[in-house]
């Protein structure tokens, strides 16, 4: 898939791209990353992605769909805790989360996360293994509004907001370089 840079802290490399955490930002405290798949066609069907967290407390990595601030469908894994995943579809501009504890370590190593996007569910998947699938939450239709298809690392500095979720985030004082990691962006109809 062809994707738009959009910040200056995503890297790509010979084992995937990376977006680290800068501290070169003229309007916030920290710079972040992110990208965006350019096209128009996003369709049904279903989305997969290789990913290493973070492990930076108020870190954010995420894998996600979006619809002009209607729909959004996402994985989203917090430097808070490293073995919780977060599967969440926002419509009509409220959140839907629901976390998954897992068997490991999402900062440690490689793991698939995928959704399965159809009119009727939404199902996440973990190395191919369903863990969560929702019924209950409408997405909108492709066809009556225009996906985007974006990886993105953030920070939570915003100690009102969504502390207990992501963590307040600190940049590591040891010269660690906050970073979340991805590879092997796939689609299947």
């Amino acid at each position: 898939m062809d994707m738009v840079l959009t910040d200056s802290q995503v890297h790509e490399g010979s084992s995937g791209t990376s977006i680290t955490i800068g501290k070169d930002s003229d309007l916030k405290p920290y710079s972040c990353g992110e990208l965006i798949y350019k096209g128009e066609d996003l369709a049904y069907g279903r989305y997969s992605i290789d990913m290493i967290a973070s492990n930076v407390v108020g870190q954010v990595t995420s894998f996600f769909l979006i619809a002009n601030g209607d729909t959004e469908i996402d994985v989203e894994l917090t430097g808070l805790n490293n073995r919780i995943a977060w599967m969440n579809i926002w419509h009509d501009k409220q959140q839907n989360p629901v976390s998954i504890d897992l068997a490991f370590d999402t900062s440690e190593d490689w793991h698939t996360y995928s959704f399965e996007w159809r009119p009727n569910y939404v199902a996440w998947f973990i190395d191919d293994n369903v863990v969560l699938n929702r019924t209950d939450i409408p997405t909108s239709s492709p066809s009556s509004t225009n996906y985007r298809l974006a990886i993105n690392s953030w920070t939570q500095v915003n100690p009102e907001i969504n502390i207990e979720w992501a963590g307040q985030f600190q940049y590591p004082s040891d010269g660690r370089v906050p970073e979340a990691k991805f590879r092997n962006i796939r689609y299947r109809p």
